[in-house]
């Protein structure tokens, strides 16, 4: 079962302040959260597997169940800043698993600096890249994307997401400079949002269609502060295109920062001018999505991930 009716006061309870929260509020709260199920919860511990895997730290399905086989629970937390992230019961899980596997090093510095567990085995591993399929110019079309450029924001279209922020800061550059770009939402809306003109909105698309609207953008914009790893960045720097990012989120900023692939923002005015740069300056776009892209194969290889997990596993069992 998913989340229950009860969910929602336990959640603006911590959200005022997990320090005043205990032990039992916390267990309740990921109860109703969810999902739960017995049927897993039996047969992880009936499994005869050396190590189990339990992803991510939010859910009763990591949170009560992985101390069930605590000597074999291992943990991908694919944690951003926020309040749950800070409550006791979050760290009592992490502190009793054999280990943790990290999407980026923000993150794990980040769950280190929260709770005490820079002692435990862990390795930073984030996810590999696939590589992208060819564009087809018929699907822009299908979208009545035609000669105009435009910027894309792929993922869930919410608030929490930031894609209220995003639009809003879209509407005022159009209102405020001469520019042709369009802004393309491609993902599921659980927010209204007007498309027209300038921003055009494109719900679940397959893998092909994703991937052609990925090549035909100008550069991707990730508006989200809330990010552990944020695949579709490197997405996009095997797609060709350089990225923008929200400054306030550290594990893409530090992606950024590092692949040398991108710009961020923190406020209307940075991100006018980065929007600027990236639509009107080719050269600059195609060098950082190169250093992007290289930054990618390099460090994320499927490869390079298979030996490092396969190693991490023999390490912690």
């Amino acid at each position: 079962s998913g989340r229950t009716d009860a969910w929602s006061s336990l959640d603006r309870r911590i959200q005022l302040g997990t320090s005043s929260v205990d032990s039992a509020t916390q267990d309740e709260f990921f109860f109703h959260q969810g999902p739960v199920s017995n049927d897993l919860a039996n047969a992880v511990q009936d499994s005869d597997a050396d190590l189990v895997f339990f992803a991510p730290y939010l859910f009763w399905t990591t949170m009560a169940v992985a101390p069930l086989v605590a000597d074999r629970a291992v943990i991908i937390p694919a944690a951003h800043d926020e309040s749950f992230l800070k409550l006791s019961r979050v760290g009592d899980l992490l502190q009793q698993s054999q280990g943790l596997i990290y999407g980026s090093r923000a993150e794990q510095q980040l769950l280190q600096r929260t709770h005490p567990i820079g002692h435990l085995p862990s390795t930073v591993l984030g996810w590999g890249i696939e590589t992208p399929l060819d564009g087809d110019p018929e699907i822009l079309a299908k979208f009545g994307l035609g000669d105009r450029p435009y910027a894309i924001c792929v993922g869930r279209i919410e608030h929490a997401k930031g894609t209220l922020g995003l639009v809003d800061f879209w509407r005022t550059l159009k209102s405020r400079c001469d520019t042709d770009q369009q802004l393309v939402l491609l993902g599921s809306p659980s927010i209204e949002i007007e498309s027209d003109g300038d921003v055009i909105i494109t719900r679940e698309v397959d893998d092909e269609a994703k991937w052609s609207l990925l090549r035909g953008a100008d550069f991707l914009i990730n508006p989200s502060a809330l990010e552990s790893f944020s695949l579709v960045l490197f997405e996009a720097w095997a797609a060709g295109i350089p990225v923008l990012v929200n400054g306030y989120c550290e594990t893409t900023r530090t992606h950024v920062t590092e692949a040398q692939g991108g710009l961020w923002y923190r406020n209307y005015p940075e991100f006018e001018l980065a929007v600027e740069r990236l639509a009107t300056d080719k050269a600059t776009r195609n060098r950082l999505a190169e250093n992007g892209k290289a930054f990618g194969e390099r460090n994320y290889g499927w490869n390079r991930l298979v030996s490092q997990f396969t190693e991490f596993c023999h390490h912690v069992s």
